[in-house]
């Protein structure tokens, strides 16, 4: 039978109850292993745990929020998209990212391009500026290093299964994305 919630026995203000460790471990592996959804939830939990450590890393770093550091990872890997085109493909709302945008252009680290007709800066290109790109390079490591620590307990040829699983659900993603699209837009 699991314990139940155990007081935090720490005395700072305002600490509230924590579960014991005992219960939390039966929690999360209930969560990871018994879970209907167990691959979203195994998936969350890896994401989770590298995004909390690298973006908290970059934000005690570099003082910048983990879409600030999204827009200059995008453009190290496709200069010249616009916002519009990053809020797309990373999900994050696009007024959300056109902040982040306007403070990464008051730090230096990423400029506007020639824009539409339209004065829409959304669609305006954007790219990394030395500064912006010199952040990334001392970045990057980091991001990698984590990585190959988290796929350490995999071989290579499990490591190239697994990229070739994903990759293959990845697809399947945007395609099924495109035949709704198709099927919003034929009605």
């Amino acid at each position: 039978m699991l314990e139940p919630l155990q007081q935090n026995q720490s005395t700072a203000p305002g600490s509230g109850p924590s579960p014991s460790r005992q219960r939390l471990d039966a929690f999360t592996h209930a969560r990871l292993w018994r879970n209907p959804c167990g691959f979203a939830a195994r998936f969350n939990y890896l994401a989770l745990r590298y995004n909390s450590d690298v973006y908290g890393w970059v934000k005690q770093r570099f003082d910048l929020t983990r879409i600030e550091f999204v827009v200059i990872y995008s453009l190290g890997l496709m200069d010249g998209v616009s916002a519009s085109e990053i809020s797309s493909s990373t999900a994050f709302p696009k007024n959300t990212l056109s902040r982040a945008v306007a403070r990464l252009e008051s730090l230096g680290l990423v400029a506007r391009g020639a824009g539409s007709d339209t004065g829409d800066r959304r669609v305006q290109p954007l790219s990394l500026t030395r500064a912006g790109r010199t952040l990334l390079d001392e970045a990057l490591p980091r991001f990698v290093a984590l990585e190959k620590s988290m796929l350490a307990p995999l071989t290579l040829v499990e490591r190239e299964m697994l990229s070739t699983l994903l990759a293959k659900v990845v697809l399947s993603m945007f395609e099924n994305e495109k035949g709704e699209a198709e099927d919003i837009g034929g009605r």
